[in-house]
């Protein structure tokens, strides 16, 4: 007898176990923000490029999370949320760099630091605490070796980029780059 209610007793515990209700699961492949198309069109990069010295590295379509692209984006953001500061609007030719990025990587004439993230226009929806933007770009000045520049392309303007300065972020840029060349060219 007691071996009978213990073969019930442990049937019981394991049907109930296993069966889990399908009307309570969750998918999050189909859960999706209602800002989630602004948030990709925002994040989205289209090109890589990298300079250190002379030599310019590009990558078509980079994965968000490389660390460079990660790393870029929070120097943006601390830039234009909190630690930047308004250098103005500065021309394409004033800043020396082109209003699009070189397609290839290569050499150049022109010893430079910096990352460019060639990104979609951006436009923000009212409300949304953003700039409006194409590429930005942080460089590190070589009056200015200690501070970080972050430039901001004008979606409406090219030629237009919007200029602020992170004070003491230079030598981290720096080694960003250094990192990312390093791990990535060889370098």
């Amino acid at each position: 007898m007691r071996k009978w209610i213990f073969s019930l007793l442990i049937s019981v515990i394991l049907a109930g176990c296993g069966t889990i209700p399908v009307s309570h699961e969750t998918s999050s492949v189909n859960n999706h923000s209602p800002n989630s198309e602004t948030e990709n069109q925002g994040n989205a990069v289209e090109q890589l490029t990298v300079q250190r010295g002379q030599d310019v590295f590009t990558k078509e379509h980079p994965p968000l999370n490389l660390g460079i692209i990660t790393s870029a984006n929070e120097l943006y953001t601390l830039a234009y949320r909190k630690s930047g500061e308004e250098i103005g609007i500065k021309t394409s030719q004033e800043l020396g760099f082109p209003i699009e990025s070189p397609k290839e990587s290569g050499t150049v004439e022109k010893e430079r630091t910096y990352i460019r993230l060639v990104k979609p226009p951006f436009l923000p929806d009212p409300g949304v605490n953003e700039f409006p933007r194409k590429d930005i770009i942080l460089y590190v000045d070589p009056q200015s070796p200690d501070d970080a520049f972050v430039a901001i392309q004008n979606p409406e303007k090219l030629d237009e980029w919007r200029v602020l300065k992170v004070s003491g972020y230079g030598p981290w840029l720096k080694k960003e780059i250094d990192l990312y060349l390093s791990l990535n060219t060889g370098l």
